[in-house]
């Protein structure tokens, strides 16, 4: 049976074909998370902040971590990364070193990462409180809680 009549069979079998599955879904809060980041992050001063760079702030934020393990805990690649590290870092929001006095680089926030670091975390706890007022206190703790046990943390 070729490729596309495969995916067409699977298609069919499904009783809702146009009805978003989980990961769709997710990936629609996480945007909506995103928007709002960007938004508050212009709005403190840092318009330059690009989603594309939240790979970078991504929880925990860089302190003396290794380009390629930022890499890997972002599931992009050294490349992908030391291009993003590049741009932040001609920004000002992080420095690059070799600390441990080995070739081996490493990146941590300055100052102004830090603040961003700072936004970012307390914009996200800001959408928490906002969805905990929109759903009620019982759902969003019972949404948080299988995210928390879906994430392993």
């Amino acid at each position: 049976m070729p490729r596309q009549a495969a995916d067409a069979k699977i298609l069919l079998a499904d009783k809702n074909p146009d009805h978003p599955l989980i990961g769709a879904r997710l990936r629609f809060v996480l945007t909506q998370v995103e928007r709002r980041l960007e938004a508050e992050l212009a709005a403190a001063g840092h318009p330059d902040i690009l989603v594309a760079h939240f790979k970078v702030f991504r929880f925990p934020p860089p302190e003396n971590e290794r380009p390629l393990d930022l890499a890997k805990r972002a599931g992009t690649t050294k490349q992908a990364m030391n291009y993003l590290l590049a741009q932040l870092e001609s920004l000002g929001y992080l420095e690059r070193s070799s600390g441990d006095g080995t070739s081996t680089r490493r990146v941590s926030l300055t100052a102004k990462g830090w603040e961003v670091a700072r936004i970012q975390r307390e914009t996200v706890r800001s959408i928490e409180r906002d969805w905990e007022a929109r759903f009620g206190a019982v759902k969003f703790r019972a949404f948080y809680e299988v995210l928390s046990e879906l994430a392993g943390c």
